[in-house]
C-alpha cells in the first residue's frame, strides 16, 4: 500500500511553493518553488504520484477555486483550506512562501485544517452573480448618502422620508443656482439610475433562475418561512450550496457567524457578543428576515400562497417555526434583553 503525501501550496499567480510530507516521516520530504505553469506543475505531480498517494492543499485566497479544479481534472485530490482556521503560534512572526507552505502541509497531515466547500461552477456562478447584486445595492446606498451630503451643503433640504416617488421628482425638478454644482447633482443621478437599473436586471436573472428545476424546490420550501423571500432564498443557497455538508445545527450556526463568544476562566463563566467571524451575508439576511418574527404570528394571502407550494410536512415545519420564534422573541424582550439580542438570539 502506498504511503500518502502531504502537500501543501502556497499559491501565486505567478509562482508556487511547495512543501511535502510523507506519512509516518517527521521531516519534510522537500521544499521547492514552482513556476505556475501547467506543464511544469502536471510533471513534478506525476514524479510524485509514481511513488506517494497524494493529497494536496492550498488556502482558500482570491484565486478562487481555479487551482483545485484544474488538479481534480488531473485525477488529484486537492482540499481547500479555510486561512482564518489555521492554527498560529502567539510568539511567531515571521512570514514568506517557504514557511506558509511547510505550516499548511505539517497541519494538514495532522488533520488540523478546515476544509472549505467548493461549490461547482454552476453554484459559483449564481453565488457571484447575487454578491454583485448586493455590491450594487451597497453602492447605490453610498451614492444616495453622497446626494444627501451635497445638497445639504447646497442648502437644499428634503424634510420628508427620502427616496421615495415624491422624492425622486423633486430631484428631478431641483435646480441648483451654478451650473458646475448643477453638473454634480445630475451626475450623481445618473450614476443611481444605472446602478439601479443593474440592480432591476440582476432581479431578474435571480427569479429566472430560482424558478430553474434545480432551484425551484429549495426555494419553494426556504420561502415558506415568514421573512425569506426569493432573493434571501437565493442567497442562502448560493451562499450555504449544501446544507446537509454541516454535521449539527451548532456547525451550521458557526458558519453562519451566530455563535456566542465566550471568555470562560474556572468557575467563571462568560459569553459575549457574536463571533462575526462566519458569512456575513447569509447573517445580516437572516436577522433582517428574523424581525418579522415579532410580530403576531398570521397566516396572510401571501404565506398561506407559498404554504401551498410545498408539501404538507414541510409547511408544518415553516408554521411550527413562525410561532416558535414569535414566543423565543418576547420572553426575551420581556426580561430586559435588548431587541438586538432577542432578534439574534430568534436568528440562531
Amino acid at each position: 500500500m502506498e504511503k500518502i503525501a502531504y502537500i501543501g501550496v502556497d499559491y501565486h499567480v505567478e509562482a508556487l511553493c511547495i512543501a511535502v510530507m510523507i506519512e509516518g516521516i517527521k521531516d519534510f520530504h522537500e521544499t521547492i518553488h514552482l513556476k505556475n505553469d501547467d506543464a511544469m506543475i502536471k510533471k513534478y505531480l506525476q514524479k510524485l504520484s509514481k511513488l506517494y498517494d497524494l493529497k494536496i492543499c492550498y488556502e482558500a485566497s482570491g484565486s478562487g477555486y481555479v487551482f483545485q479544479r484544474k488538479l481534480k481534472s488531473w485525477g488529484y485530490h486537492c482540499d481547500v483550506i479555510a486561512p482564518s482556521l489555521i492554527p498560529k503560534k502567539a510568539g511567531d512572526h515571521r512570514k514568506n512562501d517557504f514557511r506558509d507552505a511547510r505550516i499548511l502541509a505539517q497541519h494538514y497531515a495532522a488533520g488540523l485544517l478546515t476544509v472549505v466547500h467548493p461549490p461547482t461552477q454552476e453554484e459559483e456562478s449564481v453565488r457571484q452573480l447575487i454578491r454583485c447584486r448586493i455590491a450594487l445595492k451597497q453602492n447605490a446606498k453610498q451614492i444616495k448618502q453622497q446626494i444627501n451630503g451635497f445638497l445639504l451643503s447646497q442648502g437644499q433640504y428634503w424634510g420628508k422620508k427620502k427616496w421615495t416617488g415624491t422624492h425622486h421628482s423633486w430631484l428631478s425638478k431641483l435646480q441648483l443656482l451654478n451650473a458646475h454644482v448643477q453638473q454634480v447633482l445630475d451626475t450623481h443621478m445618473q450614476h443611481l439610475e444605472y446602478l439601479e437599473t443593474c440592480v432591476e436586471r440582476i432581479d431578474t436573472d435571480i427569479e429566472t433562475i430560482a424558478q430553474s428545476e434545480v432551484y425551484a424546490p429549495s426555494v419553494k420550501k426556504l420561502r415558506a418561512f415568514r421573512g425569506i423571500g426569493t432573493l434571501s432564498a437565493m442567497l442562502l443557497i448560493a451562499e450555504i450550496t449544501d446544507f446537509r455538508r454541516f454535521a449539527s445545527p451548532g456547525a451550521l450556526m458557526a458558519f453562519l457567524d451566530l455563535v456566542p463568544s465566550e471568555h470562560s476562566s474556572g468557575t467563571v463563566r462568560k459569553a459575549g457578543s457574536i463571533t462575526k467571524t462566519g458569512n456575513s451575508r447569509c447573517r445580516l439576511q437572516l436577522i433582517e428576515s428574523a424581525q418579522h418574527f415579532a410580530k403576531k404570528p398570521k397566516i396572510n394571502p401571501d404565506v398561506k400562497r407559498n404554504l401551498q407550494q410545498i408539501d404538507a410536512d414541510s409547511a408544518g415545519i415553516a408554521v411550527k417555526c413562525m410561532n416558535r420564534l414569535h414566543k423565543r422573541y418576547w420572553p426575551l424582550f420581556n426580561k430586559g434583553k435588548s431587541r438586538q439580542v432577542a432578534i439574534t438570539a430568534s436568528t440562531r
